[in-house]
Parts: structure tokens; C-alpha cells; sequence
């Protein structure tokens, strides 16, 4: 969970969940329970996660990069938290990433 090239992975995987979110506030991963990788026409992840909601509201034009780190988590109760497995294809020579699957289920 602590290779650089993992947490690439789970920003993606992060980033790419926020697009297609339809909460209100922006979720960043709190913790990567579990990292493989396969070597197949690039690299893929599978990356179990927990998330949370952060205090960020989604009032940005689709296409802004926003530095999750910089985005405090919501407090206690009010704090949504997701875990959830993700398969991310990584291909560094296009220096493309896909989200291809994602679960999330409240805990």
C-alpha cells in the first residue's frame, strides 16, 4: 500500500469515483487495506479502500483538479464512510489511468 505507483493507482481510482458520485462532497481515501497488481497491456490494481466524505463541496466545473489532501474530512457524525474495492488500469507509456470496476458499500 505504500509503493508510489499504488497510490497513483488509488488517486485515480479516488478522482475517477468523485466524477461519478452524486454527492454533494468530495470522498478521499483514509486508508488502502489491500494492493495487488497484474501485469497485462499496462498494470491493473485491485485496491480495497476505506473512504470518507471531507468538508469539500462538488461547486467546481467538471474538469478542475482539486488536491484532495488539502480537503479536511467531515466531522464525526457527519462523516460518510464508504469501503470499496476498485480495479484501476494503469498503462505509464500513454500515462493514462481507467477506473474500470468499483464497489463501495457504507460502513
Amino acid at each position: 500500500p505504500d509503493d508510489p505507483q499504488v497510490q497513483k493507482a488509488a488517486q485515480a481510482a479516488v478522482a475517477s469515483y468523485n466524477m461519478g458520485s452524486n454527492s454533494l462532497y468530495y470522498f478521499r481515501d483514509t486508508h488502502i487495506i489491500k494492493a495487488q497488481s497484474q501485469l497485462v497491456a499496462g498494470i491493473k490494481y485491485f485496491l480495497t479502500m476505506e473512504m470518507g466524505s471531507t468538508d469539500c463541496r462538488k461547486t467546481r466545473v467538471a474538469g478542475d483538479h482539486v488536491d484532495l489532501t488539502t480537503c479536511p474530512l467531515a466531522a464525526g457524525a457527519q462523516q460518510e464512510k464508504l469501503r470499496c474495492d476498485f480495479e484501476v488500469l494503469v498503462v505509464p507509456w500513454q500515462n493514462s489511468s481507467q477506473l474500470l470496476k468499483h464497489n463501495c458499500v457504507q460502513v
